[in-house]
């Protein structure tokens, strides 16, 4: 009589085996995979602001050269360094074909649908964006010595004293700290409100900055470093951010 074997199942000791190899694989890929996700959200935020750039001298060259003002007018400024008022920004859009995405980066695009209505429709008379703008008077801009008076950049002819107009940041990403008593400046988890928290744009996996995107006057675009930051602005009453 023909007798027929089952095929030999698996002892437990080569199923751990097994699951033992698949771990380390993934130990192995995963912080690749996260690298190239942040170095493709990076190449979006760099072209975002290269867009925002173009968008800005077009305003700038129907203004006699003039950066677009964010003066306060009873409340239509907001009150973060990434506030706008809704007429510059719907100026803006409409250099960039109505795309609201291109305000924000990638990695601070909660910022866009952290609510209903969103970031663009939730005030009446400004809108939340995802870049911080050293533009004339924003929010939290005219008391640091750094970027107000006469370091205040008004026209994209006048780049900052000491500096020449390729050399002077523009619009930024957004690398936002607070202080913390058990442990120094955090970058993340940052409170804004209403049970909201904000973050630095790029973070490094053990949540330090590694750098952003600045945007110069001249519209280059170009990748600083967090060492390279030497430029802390810290506005009364809201994160300190460096650039």
């Amino acid at each position: 009589m023909q007798v027929f074997k089952g095929k030999r199942a698996f002892t437990l000791i080569e199923l751990l085996v097994v699951i033992a190899i698949i771990a380390i694989l993934a130990a192995m890929l995963l912080p690749a995979l996260a690298k190239a996700n942040e170095e493709a959200k990076r190449a979006q935020c760099k072209s975002n602001l290269h867009q925002l750039g173009v968008a800005t001298l077009m305003y700038a060259s129907d203004s006699r050269d003039f950066l677009p003002d964010l003066s306060d007018q009873g409340g239509t400024n907001g009150v973060w360094f990434w506030d706008m008022n809704r007429t510059v920004a719907s100026n803006l859009l409409a250099n960039v074909g109505k795309n609201t995405t291109l305000f924000y980066c990638p990695n601070e695009f909660y910022l866009f649908n952290n609510g209903t209505p969103d970031a663009w429709n939730a005030f009446e008379n400004y809108v939340v964006t995802g870049y911080i703008w050293l533009f004339p008077n924003a929010p939290g801009m005219t008391s640091d010595s750094i970027i107000s008076g006469t370091n205040m950049v008004t026209k994209i002819t006048q780049p900052r004293p000491g500096f020449s107009i390729a050399a002077t940041e523009m619009i930024l990403d957004a690398t936002i700290s607070e202080s913390s008593l058990a442990s120094g400046r955090i970058y993340f988890n940052i409170s804004a409100g209403n049970g909201t928290f904000v973050r630095t744009a790029h973070l490094n996996q053990n949540k330090t900055p590694s750098g952003g995107n600045i945007c110069f006057l001249d519209n280059h675009i170009e990748w600083r470093p967090f060492a390279a930051m030497t430029n802390k602005v810290d506005p009364a009453g809201l994160p300190e951010f460096q650039f």
